[in-house]
């Protein structure tokens, strides 16, 4: 009897030292975790070619990783250099243009070139209970636009100095990345061992993830980057204030389904009209439908494909979710954490469900 609750006691002693070292190392990586867990899922992207480098590199394990980081170096880290410093650059020169033409004078001589329009707008407006007249257009609109500009100028201003910081953690995704590689598969099994589940819903887990990842970073990703660079282009082919500024915008709204890239496009193409603009217009809203719908439905299928099946709507929350939880890493972040979750719902539905009922 004793010794039976000697050994309960030294259990549950050794599960509350173990779970306390656990939350001390947790607390310790807590300020490289994003970075581990990116580098956790290019380590998953990159494991068939590192595979492929290394019978090319004579089985040396150490060059094929080295290969591959440096890829990453060089397609990930230079460009995003390149286009943080070119985006403050711009964002400071859109500030100004801000400040400098959207005056009330400015905004009173557009009126006063459309004021039929603004009348139709206005008597619209007051036919649904709507007080909104004339001032109050110009003031929303010019406090509105300083507003957005100011928000904008200060969050690239903060991006740019971020820029070492950032330096320090991309060095630390290349060196978990490189080691992760020559060591992933025995990683992978040392983590399957501590992990209580079975090993069939472990594989199961991995492979959705796997899916996943593939469907958001090099489907979404490929997508999203795609739909930046071509709207970048065309916003300057147009003649459009700061385009490295509304593509890069584009980049990012373009992973979020039923927005996209029209959250830019669509109120440019609408100034157009208003202005009395109609062919620019039309021309423009045209091209960037085009450009919309041949990533949407036509290039993102065939880089996606069947791997995930997973509701819109769920993938819609899961983004917006992660973006107020996690910050841009959220749109990467937010529908694995969702995976997850409809990976061990159908894991409890298989094997645990039936019996607890």
């Amino acid at each position: 009897m004793i010794s039976e609750k000697l050994s309960s006691y030294k259990t549950v002693v050794f599960f509350m030292t173990f779970l306390f070292t656990v939350g001390l190392f947790l607390w310790m990586v807590k300020p490289f975790i994003y970075t581990l867990a990116l580098a956790l899922i290019m380590v998953g992207l990159c494991h068939p070619i590192y595979l492929s480098l290394i019978k090319f590199c004579g089985d040396r394990s150490w060059l094929a990783s080295g290969l591959i980081c440096l890829a990453i170096f060089l397609g990930i880290f230079v460009p995003l250099v390149f286009l943080i410093t070119s985006l403050s650059v711009e964002v400071t020169e859109f500030y100004a243009y801000l400040r400098r033409e959207l005056t009330v004078a400015s905004l009173n001589q557009f009126i006063s070139g459309h004021t039929n329009k603004v009348e139709s707008l206005t008597d619209i407006l007051q036919h649904l209970g709507v007080d909104y007249n004339i001032n109050d257009i110009q003031n929303d609109v010019i406090r509105l636009s300083k507003e957005a500009g100011l928000w904008v100028y200060n969050w690239t201003k903060m991006l740019a100095g971020q820029i070492m910081n950032f330096s320090l953690h991309f060095v630390l995704l290349i060196i978990f990345v490189y080691f992760l590689l020559i060591d992933g598969l025995k990683v992978k099994e040392y983590l399957m061992a501590l992990s209580p589940l079975p090993r069939d819903q472990e594989d199961l887990l991995l492979h959705r993830f796997n899916d996943m990842t593939l469907a958001m970073v090099v489907g979404n990703g490929l997508a999203a980057i795609a739909q930046g660079v071509f709207g970048g282009i065309g916003l300057a082919f147009f003649n459009i204030q700061s385009p490295i500024l509304w593509g890069t915008v584009m980049a990012i709204f373009a992973f979020i389904p039923f927005i996209g890239i029209s959250v830019v496009f669509i109120p440019i193409g609408a100034y157009m009209l208003l202005v009395g603009e109609i062919g620019k217009g039309i021309a423009f809203l045209l091209s960037f439908g085009i450009l919309s719908l041949i990533v949407e439905y036509m290039v993102k299928p065939k880089l996606v494909g069947d791997r995930v099946k997973v509701h819109i709507l769920l993938i819609f929350i899961s983004i917006f979710g992660g973006l107020a939880t996690f910050g841009l890493l959220g749109i990467i972040f937010g529908p694995l954490i969702t995976i997850a979750f409809l990976s061990m719902v159908e894991i409890y539905h298989q094997n645990y469900g039936k019996h607890l009922l």
